[in-house]
């Protein structure tokens, strides 16, 4: 009776410890502790704990091999993310870009912006497509250009672009939104009736320079 509560203690101590005996070791210790002795038990539960101690050290193994590989599938998953990201954002732009070239020769070729912060119409990011159309009038040809590659890579509303295109002009002077007025005035002699009525209409909305405006009218006449 005593060999028998002797290892069962043996077992229990076994399992506190965290222990997972092999299937089958129990029933072995039992069959080969015929000589109970204290130096015995002392070696049977050593030796149990060592084989229970190289178990849980192989399941760390285990675990901690799985971590690593875990931890690197989802720094690749990051990065293919971010890769997808950076693609999708390229192929948006050059859509975009696409669709501007296709409107020309009204549409001034100008570079996309990147931020809205970079529009000419403030808080565009907070507006709705009623109240940015509406902030369309005044805009220059390079000016409407801007909102409208810009649009048209983010949010593609066609309400804003189809405004934005009504108001597009094909100046008879391509670079005017950059030219001086002493640098307009000089080129206006060359132009025709129709097409200084264009740049006059024009200038009325936009700039609204007196000077270049009394020098057309004066050619006009």
């Amino acid at each position: 009776m005593a060999r028998t509560n002797q290892v069962e203690n043996i077992r229990e101590r076994a399992v506190e410890l965290g222990v997972y005996l092999p299937l089958g070791a129990y029933a072995k210790v039992r069959e080969e502790m015929s000589d109970l002795s204290a130096p015995r038990v002392r070696k049977v539960f050593e030796d149990l704990i060592q084989r229970g101690e190289s178990r849980v050290d192989t399941v760390e193994r285990i675990i901690r091999r799985r971590g690593k590989g875990t931890e690197r599938k989802a720094k690749d998953a990051a990065r293919s993310a971010v890769s997808r990201a950076k693609s999708t954002a390229k192929k948006t732009t050059k859509r975009a870009e696409a669709a501007a070239d296709a409107i020309a020769p009204k549409l001034p070729r100008v570079a996309a912006p990147k931020k809205a912060s970079e529009l000419p119409i403030k808080g565009y990011a907070g507006l709705t497509a009623n109240e940015i159309t509406s902030e369309l009038k005044g805009l220059t040809q390079t000016e409407l250009a801007k909102v409208y590659k810009f649009e048209k890579a983010h949010d593609d509303r066609q309400t804003i672009l189809d405004a934005i295109e009504s108001k597009l002009t094909a100046l008879p002077i391509p670079t005017y939104d950059a030219l001086t007025v002493d640098e307009i005035i000089g080129r206006l002699d060359k132009l025709d009736g129709s097409e200084l009525k264009t740049l006059r209409r024009y200038e009325a909305e936009t700039k609204d320079r007196t000077t270049v405006i009394e020098k057309i009218d004066s050619l006009l006449s």
